[in-house]
């Protein structure tokens, strides 16, 4: 009784955020604006973590690691599409994504030696935290995540939840365009409005896992 009483007020604030969330989204597109215009300032760090989901965010991972920020940069493996994996069936292998960006790392000039792979077959960006909680002692360090500016604020928020013992600083990419006006903009559009739904998915316990 008392565990579940103890889960209550989580379970309301989650509730609460996802209402305000979706609220404001439906509202008002300059709060869902708001909600996606998001980077912490970059910060010396133990490791740089690159998570999946565009290319433009290793170019500025190589950045940070020549400006000395982190030693060290972890790539996620996300799991191949559906349709990757039938053209892998057929013999036509298209480069995983992780390859692709270990490449750019390597003509950035980070050393083989300083990139390491994670997570293989992750699926979401929750996914991608416990991965990281798994292979990479954690506890009192600072980890500085890069993803795109539009998924910032949310790769926080599951970061921090997942890995409350370390210290997190979630950077964007300047690499993509990006405005408050999210409409104006197709891609970056449909981003922000599943922002609101994956956000809304996780608070409210959601899990995307193999």
């Amino acid at each position: 009784m008392s565990t579940n009483k103890s889960c209550r007020p989580k379970t309301f604030l989650a509730g609460f955020l996802v209402l305000f969330i979706t609220g404001s989204a439906c509202l008002s597109p300059f709060a869902l604006g708001w909600w996606i215009d998001f980077s912490d300032e970059p910060v010396k760090s133990d490791i740089i973590v690159v998570l999946a989901g565009g290319y433009t965010r290793s170019p500025y991972a190589g950045e940070l690691y020549a400006q000395g920020y982190a030693p060290d940069i972890w790539i996620s493996q996300p799991k191949r599409s559906t349709a990757l994996l039938k053209l892998d069936a057929i013999g036509v292998r298209l480069p995983t994504e992780e390859s692709i960006t270990r490449q750019i790392l390597l003509k950035m000039k980070v050393p083989e030696s300083r990139i390491h792979l994670y997570g293989r077959d992750v699926l979401s960006t929750a996914d991608e935290a416990l991965a990281l909680r798994r292979e990479f002692p954690f506890q009192d360090r600072k980890i500085l995540v890069v993803t795109s500016r539009f998924h910032a604020r949310r790769a926080r928020l599951t970061f921090r939840r997942i890995l409350p013992e370390a210290d997190i600083r979630v950077t964007a990419t300047p690499y993509e365009s990006f405005t408050r006006r999210w409409w104006k903009d197709k891609e970056l559009a449909s981003n922000a409005i599943l922002e609101v739904f994956k956000t809304a998915y996780f608070l409210t316990g959601g899990r995307m896992r193999q």
